[in-house]
């Protein structure tokens, strides 16, 4: 994003310590004001950065998601449905070897591998929006609670991922014991 367009300036270093240094000078100035004051623009100026560096990472890669949170939820013996994963290539060359990368599960001792991802494409043209892959959850075994993982989807033309996030709320022990071959729910997909 140019800089041009930040909606707020990025508060250096520099520009922070001459504040404090002038605010230090006021003598209607509580130290308490002065804390709360510099707190302030350093939250300003770390939101600013990220923001800004978030807008230039999704403006920088032609690989986008068509949705970045999926949320499956089970209760007993019945698996959630499906979900597809889909991209989109805003970019003017094919995307190639497109694919689930990355995949962290945030609390693997609760119960890794509960996450199911089915490739079905690994090219995507230029201004398209495929699907490809299907994630799917195999809840069977999991004790009730919520889990979470995160994963990312590349291409071997885009230098970094783009990461999405899983969360998979177990209402309900499943009765039947865990299965390697688990089938996953089906989805209509559209």
């Amino acid at each position: 994003m140019p800089r041009s367009r930040h909606p707020l300036p990025l508060f250096p270093a520099v520009l922070v310590r001459s504040i404090a240094t002038n605010l230090t000078a006021l003598p209607s100035t509580s130290p308490a004001t002065l804390r709360a004051t510099l707190a302030a623009i350093a939250s300003l100026a770390l939101v600013t950065a990220t923001a800004g560096a978030q807008g230039r990472a999704a403006a920088d890669t032609p690989l986008h998601l068509a949705v970045s949170r999926f949320e499956f939820k089970s209760s007993g013996d019945a698996q959630p449905l499906s979900k597809p994963l889909a991209v989109h290539n805003g970019g003017s060359a094919q995307l190639t070897d497109v694919r689930l990368t990355r995949l962290v599960y945030a609390d693997s001792s609760r119960g890794a591998k509960w996450l199911v991802a089915v490739p079905r494409q690994s090219a995507v043209a230029p201004d398209e929006l495929a699907t490809v892959g299907t994630l799917c959850v195999d809840a069977t075994g999991l004790a009730p609670g919520t889990y979470r993982a995160t994963a990312a989807v590349r291409a071997r033309e885009v230098p970094e991922p783009v990461a999405f996030t899983i969360t998979l709320v177990v209402t309900g022990a499943s009765a039947r014991p865990r299965d390697a071959a688990a089938r996953c729910g089906t989805a209509a997909t559209k």
